[in-house]
């Protein structure tokens, strides 16, 4: 407020967390807005950089306007909240502390919640690319008067916080949750329970977007927009819950397809949860483009469980943290040998637990798991990335660890697939796979191969439009072109190595091989049709010569190293190839 004890118009909200870069810009665009009666608070969210010093400078600089809360951290959302529960303004507003808001923005909008007693005054909001140093305007509503319902089906910008103005008692039985997209979770939800809505047609707000900054530690946290798609289905107006739910389809179509499509198993589990509301939507029914979504509602996808079994030693923390981290709402189905009672298990795992053939036990264990529950299979050794997500929408899945041989670190299935329960009824009979213990990987191989044709040459393979066979980049090494999923990480290596089989390197430097040879013959082949010109078009140009003479060193590098290595090896020049590779792949428009 400022520095009379006049009641402020408007609370300004700005949440703080490690922003000294673009703080000032932010603060000083909000000491320069017109409207006089004013407070602006920037709440501290746990700053460890310069923050929390600039944010204290402005409160010396700014007796009675600039107010400053210093807290811990926990997120955007309670970082609001707490900045709410200290306003005293007849309205609330909120700012990111990385964006600007024009001079005239409260005055104007407060002014017209004054005049038609608004609840909620919406602007335009500015939309700035920082590194293509572009800018476009996103138009809230075609009319200056609110059509609320067509609004919410229709309008842009519903979810942003931060163009928009509130009555202070929204608050009083309305907060942030603690999670990623918190806006979802509740600013849609609010517009179709408070109906008396305005709107300014201008761009105040100006929103920098930037290249993704999300934290490692908040990747997994991503799945968080989930459950705000959630919240805000399960906290609408009734009176408006049909254009609630085309409101969440319009968005949902955008984020399975374009924005988020890692996360599609998770939104097709959402989508299943509310079929009814989406297949009897009669606004999804007159759009033919966002009505493709309903196709989604036939997707089997797999259970978000991960099965870890472990008789032989207890899981490392190192694994348990890091799904905690990547995956936070998959349930972890944690087995040790005492799940397993030996009256449960078939006579030759029982046999091989007597003879202390822990790893036959567990493959069994796991397998079985995999049939009653679903889900994918991660074996303790094992580390997975973000993207083992889309393999959910298989039906079920497995990896080549080498040239012929099957992974057992991490695979998939629907439950009850009927492939795992096939596998599982090769550990009952009395044949000589079970009298050698023979292991899962060698039974899924051969299965594969008899039942479905399965190639064992370490290439991709989609086997009767059921299983998915995939690449050992896939799911046993990280060859650092972008697709790995999961790793084998028992091979202690020094931070930018990978440890990895001599056959992988060398069927990995083939595969390359064959491609730039494809790309040559498909760079330098004649125009087809009957109307190409007798003489051979000029052939497409050339990749840089750079980019030869490092192709040439780098496979040079890879023959030397997989000549000379032992049956494991930590290689640098692999990464070099798997770099050149994806350049190939962009070049291509792969």
């Amino acid at each position: 407020m400022n520095n009379t004890a006049q009641t402020p118009k408007v609370s300004i909200i700005v949440p703080v967390y490690q922003v000294e870069m673009y703080l000032e810009r932010a603060v000083d665009s909000l000491l320069a807005q017109t409207l006089k009666e004013k407070e602006i608070l920037l709440v501290d969210d746990g700053s460890e950089d310069a923050s929390p010093a600039l944010c204290d400078r402005y409160a010396r600089e700014y007796p009675g306007l600039v107010q400053v809360i210093h807290k811990e951290n926990e997120g955007l959302g309670p970082a609001r909240n707490t900045g709410v529960r200290a306003a005293a303004g007849e309205y609330i507003a909120f700012v990111d502390s990385d964006d600007t808001v024009e001079p005239t923005m409260y005055e104007e909008m407060y002014e017209k919640a004054v005049q038609d007693d608004c609840d909620i005054v919406m602007c335009d909001v500015r939309i700035r690319y920082v590194e293509e140093e572009r800018e476009t305007v996103s138009v809230t509503y075609p009319r200056r008067e609110i059509d609320l319902p067509d609004y919410i089906a229709n309008g842009n910008n519903i979810t942003y916080s931060v163009n928009k103005l509130f009555r202070r008692s929204i608050w009083a039985e309305n907060a942030y949750e603690r999670m990623l997209f918190e806006d979802i979770a509740l600013i849609p939800a609010l517009m179709t329970r408070y109906q008396r809505v305005g709107y300014v047609q201008k761009p105040f707000y100006t929103y920098y977007r930037r290249a993704n900054t999300i934290s490692t530690s908040e990747t997994g946290a991503m799945a968080d927009i989930v459950q705000a798609f959630r919240y805000f289905l399960g906290r609408c107006n009734p009176a408006y819950r049909e254009e609630a739910v085309y409101c969440a389809a319009r968005q949902l179509y955008w984020n399975m397809t374009s924005s988020r499509p890692l996360f599609q198993a998770d939104f097709i589990g959402l989508l299943k949860e509310y079929k009814k509301d989406f297949l009897l939507n009669p606004y999804l029914g007159r759009d033919k483009e966002t009505r493709k979504l309903l196709a989604f509602l036939d997707r089997e996808v797999i259970p978000d469980n991960l099965i870890c079994v472990h008789f032989s030693g207890p899981v490392p923390e190192a694994y348990r943290e890091e799904v905690r981290r990547d995956f936070p709402r998959a349930r972890l189905l944690d087995a040790d040998r005492s799940a397993f009672p030996a009256d449960r298990l078939p006579p030759s795992v029982r046999l091989a637990l007597e003879q202390g053939r822990t790893a036959y036990a567990e493959e069994y264990a796991a397998l079985r798991l995999l049939y009653e529950e679903g889900g994918i299979v991660l074996a303790p050794d094992r580390r997975a990335s973000l993207g083992l997500k889309r393999l959910r929408l298989n039906r079920v899945f497995f990896g080549f660890e080498d040239a012929e041989a099957i992974t057992t670190g991490c695979f998939g299935a629907l439950p009850g697939h009927y492939v795992i329960q096939a596998l599982l009824e090769t550990y009952e009979a009395d044949t000589v796979y079970n009298q050698m213990f023979l292991p899962l990987g060698d039974r899924i191989r051969d299965f594969l191969m008899i039942h479905f044709g399965l190639k064992p040459n370490g290439r991709s393979q989609l086997l009767r439009q059921e299983v998915q066979v995939y690449l050992p980049s896939v799911l046993a090494y990280d060859m650092k072109d972008g697709d790995n999923c999961c790793k084998n990480a028992s091979f202690p290596v020094p931070e930018g190595f990978e440890a990895v089989r001599d056959g992988v390197l060398r069927l990995w430097s083939d595969r390359l091989l064959e491609n730039w040879t494809l790309y040559k013959k498909e760079r330098d082949k004649k125009p087809a049709g009957a109307n190409a010109p007798d003489k051979a078009a000029p052939p497409a140009p050339p990749l840089p010569e750079r980019y030869r003479q490092e192709l040439d060193d780098r496979v040079r590098e890879v023959t030397e190293a997989y000549e000379s290595s032992t049956s494991w090896r930590v290689t640098r020049p692999l990464r070099a190839v798997g770099g050149l590779w994806r350049k190939w792949r962009e070049r291509r428009g792969s």
